[in-house]
């Protein structure tokens, strides 16, 4: 059953995916546009668009794009961003730079669930501009969506391909997710736990000499071990199996002990 599901959601993941193209506009260097075919392979995307690019044949961005030369040789090209303009239906454009003409700007994480959700039924382009300068003005004046990629102020600027995989690899964890979350155990089987640890930890003197009060301190503390893990319920039936034994093997002895 849980195979059955984690392909559903790919399923639905890749229709976005789909519609989401990849524009690169006026890329400079072969290699970063094999780099990115590559990224894009890596992360489920297969639109690539140029628009006047460089030599993208030129056999740097082939070696880059290792096993993702498909999408390399698939790559439609446009001489400029205003012949491609009209095709999707929503677009995005990426930018570091903030000013009149790029407000507001989300990041990619906060902007991630709307364009799966717009992918879903309309054909996105996420734009990236130029590695030297980014996207000009009256490029970003076209986006219906401004988007940045947080990075450390003393050093902002990013590669172009991994400008590409960051986005890329957002959306695809985004739209499949690699596990179903985990579910906790209840309430209740908690706190059964914690009755059973704290026989346990009596059964074994533990804590005695401080009058309660480590007893009481450590017990806390588990508490809040636990409740920042959140434990399933098998994790918790084999915490108790293991306070179980130590009861089986604390128990007997402590009774001889008094018996003499």
């Amino acid at each position: 059953m849980r195979r059955k599901t984690k392909e559903k959601k790919q399923k639905e993941g890749s229709s976005a995916s789909n519609n989401i193209a990849i524009v690169l506009v006026e890329p400079q260097s072969p290699g970063n546009v094999g780099s990115v075919a590559r990224a894009m392979k890596n992360t489920g995307f297969s639109d690539l668009v140029l628009i006047n690019p460089c030599d993208h044949s030129a056999d740097a961005a082939i070696s880059m794009a290792c096993n993702a030369f498909d999408i390399l040789k698939g790559a439609r090209v446009f001489k400029t961003l205003g012949d491609y303009a009209d095709e999707p239906g929503v677009i995005v454009a990426t930018t570091r730079r903030m000013g009149r003409t790029r407000y507001p700007i989300l990041t990619v994480h906060e902007a991630t669930g709307k364009i799966l959700e717009l992918a879903a039924d309309n054909k996105v382009a996420v734009l990236f501009g130029r590695e030297d300068r980014g996207l000009e003005n009256y490029e970003v004046k076209l986006a219906d969506m401004l988007v940045e990629i947080p990075t450390h102020e003393d050093y902002p600027s990013l590669n172009l391909s991994s400008a590409v995989l960051i986005f890329c690899w957002q959306v695809f964890t985004a739209g499949n997710p690699l596990a179903e979350a985990v579910k906790v155990a209840p309430r209740a089987e908690l706190d059964k736990m914690y009755v059973h640890m704290e026989k346990t930890l009596r059964g074994l003197e533990y804590g005695e000499g401080g009058a309660g009060h480590i007893l009481e301190s450590i017990l806390r503390s588990f508490r809040r071990l636990f409740g920042r893990t959140g434990l399933m319920q098998k994790e918790i039936n084999m915490l108790r199996g293991i306070f179980t034994q130590i009861d089986a093997r604390t128990t007997p002895k402590k009774r001889k002990g008094q018996g003499e």
